[in-house]
């Protein structure tokens, strides 16, 4: 459905061009980020569509100088503020009011003349324009595709290397996912683990608890189950140090680390399978268990 909401809304532009009736200009509006580095960017294309990014001050060219030093400090003063962002694909020009690092206006996309013959170089089609705007947006550019071409991934469609940007797929995650021993082969598999939250990490932090090389699937499947090192380290300190499958289990069946803390105050000290019967028969007692299981 996107990619025909994109097609339609080229078409309509390119007549209304056609026709002598411009387009509506692009809007932007900023707000800085409490970290001082970073400042979260929107933008919006036409009516009912908007696109936001948080992006480093220094990927800008001529914002860092239109902010004040502290901005939690600033005096309410500013003025017209122009700057740019340069990605592979293109340039965004920036034209409008910021005060205290907040502001607006409208921009401009220029796209790169050069970039569809640097991607034909690399054996990839020609975008169309949406799509060279969606990847300067990303920024899925050079840096990306080199570092997949030398990590031995297999190229995938241009669609779905433009996919790969919406997904928030990018040259660092790529090479994280590689410092800790995880070379996945395809786009597509990058994106099934950044969607499902797994990042290197959270990788190391399994591996420094003895969930170490754990397949991608038992990664996506330890994410999915709401296991992080957290919960790990507090079933340890219970006393319990369980493999994957008993962990998946313990979330599945609400096993927490107070829960168990106090049952084997009751109890004593509990097998794991112990735990489980408790929780699925909704007592704290092997005493209730044992009154539960004769009963029914």
């Amino acid at each position: 459905m996107d990619a025909i909401y994109r097609t339609v809304t080229s078409l309509f532009l390119s007549l209304l061009s056609a026709i002598g009736i411009q387009a509506a200009p692009m809007t932007w509006q900023m707000q800085p980020m409490p970290d001082g580095r970073s400042v979260n960017l929107l933008i919006s294309t036409h009516p009912h569509s908007t696109h936001g990014e948080t992006i480093a001050i220094d990927q800008f060219d001529g914002l860092r100088a239109l902010l004040p030093a502290d901005l939690s400090r600033a005096e309410s003063g500013g003025g017209p503020a122009k700057f740019r962002l340069k990605r592979d694909a293109g340039v965004f020009e920036f034209d409008g009011v910021l005060r205290r690092g907040a502001g607006g206006g409208t921009l401009e996309f220029v796209p790169s003349e050069t970039f569809a013959n640097e991607l034909a170089k690399r054996g990839f089609g020609k975008p169309t324009p949406a799509e060279q705007f969606k990847m300067a947006w990303h920024d899925t550019g050079f840096a990306l595709i080199d570092e997949l071409a030398a990590q031995k991934y297999q190229r995938p469609p241009l669609a779905r290397l433009i996919d790969a940007g919406d997904h928030a797929i990018d040259r660092a995650y790529v090479r994280e996912l590689a410092s800790v021993g995880y070379q996945l082969g395809t786009v597509d598999a990058l994106i099934r683990q950044h969607d499902h939250g797994v990042s290197a990490d959270y990788i190391r932090s399994l591996a420094s608890l003895g969930l170490a090389r754990l397949s991608v699937d038992d990664l996506v499947r330890a994410r999915d189950h709401g296991i992080g090192p957290e919960y790990v380290r507090d079933m340890r300190a219970v006393g319990y140090t369980l493999t994957l499958e008993e962990l998946v289990r313990a979330r599945d069946h609400g096993i927490s680390a107070p829960w168990t803390s106090r049952v084997n105050s009751r109890n004593g000290k509990l097998s794991f399978e112990q735990l489980v019967s408790l929780r699925d028969h909704g007592v704290e007692t092997l005493e209730e268990l044992r009154r539960r299981t004769h009963a029914s």
